[in-house]
This record gives structure tokens, sequence and C-alpha cells, in this order.
């Protein structure tokens, strides 16, 4: 089974997880989506990929499967809200309830539980520090015995 995909965001971090979605092989179509054109042209360009969208709105009209919203933190739970009324399941790089507290953090999060079970559609929150760049560098000077042999005591 696959599945086709749609990534909200190309900015300086959300850019570095289009060739991980590209190259998974159960994705078998990738679509972009940004609000600058120029982002969207150069990834466009850089992975060969003709499906682009200028919004998230125009991207939640599409047939595409889910979304990656990888967006600035405090959009992410409107715009995880939004793709799961559009019917498609929604990834997001941050926690939906990014910058709230208290009261509103736990409406929110309400919220996004009665969204997916009403709609059926998955939400995933992905710990995205794993796939930072810095941090993969790191992974594999360790496994090349870079650093040494890492002691842990108690």
């Amino acid at each position: 089974m696959t599945i086709s995909v749609g990534m909200v965001g190309l900015g300086q971090f959300g850019q570095h997880f289009v060739q991980l979605c590209k190259a998974h092989p159960d994705v078998s179509r990738l679509a972009l989506c940004d609000v600058r054109a120029d982002r969207v042209a150069e990834m466009a360009k850089k992975f060969d990929i003709a499906e682009c969208y200028d919004s998230l709105d125009a991207i939640c009209r599409s047939d595409l499967d889910a979304l990656v919203i990888i967006t600035q933190p405090w959009l992410h739970f409107s715009q995880v809200m939004q793709g799961l009324e559009a019917g498609k399941h929604v990834y997001s790089a941050v926690p939906t309830v990014y910058g709230v507290d208290g009261d509103r953090l736990l409406e929110q999060c309400d919220a996004l539980v009665e969204k997916v079970e009403r709609t059926g559609q998955n939400y995933m929150l992905g710990e995205t520090t794993f796939f930072r760049r810095q941090t993969m560098y790191c992974r594999e000077r360790a496994a090349q015995g870079d650093f040494g042999e890492f002691v842990y005591r108690t």
C-alpha cells in the first residue's frame, strides 16, 4: 500500500524533509506547498516534483492522502485542524499546542482528539530533532567511531 503526500512548508527546516519523503518506498506521489513561490520552484526543480501548490487551501482541495505540516510552530494547530477537516491524514513536525498553556492547551488537545475521532483521519506528531542535519551528522560520526567510546555511569 502506498500513500500520496503533500509537504506544507519548505523553509529552512521544512526543505530537509522533501528528500526523506521522496525517498520513502511507500510514498507514491509527493506534492509541495509553500506561500513563497521561489521556495516551491527551487525544491520542485531540485527533487523533480511536478505537483505544487501555493496555499494550504489549495493543497487541502487536492486528492492527496496526507499532509506533512512543517511550517512555523505557532501555525500548526490551525493548519492541522484544516488538513484533518479536508479529509487528509496529517503529520506535524511540532506539537499542535505549541505556545499555549493552561486551559487553552487542554481545549486545543480536546479539539484535536475530537477532530480525529469525527473525521476518521490519523494525526501524527513527529519528533523532528532526529532529522536535524547536525543530529544526523553526529550519528554518522559516532557510527564511524569518531567520538571514541561512550561511557555512562550512574
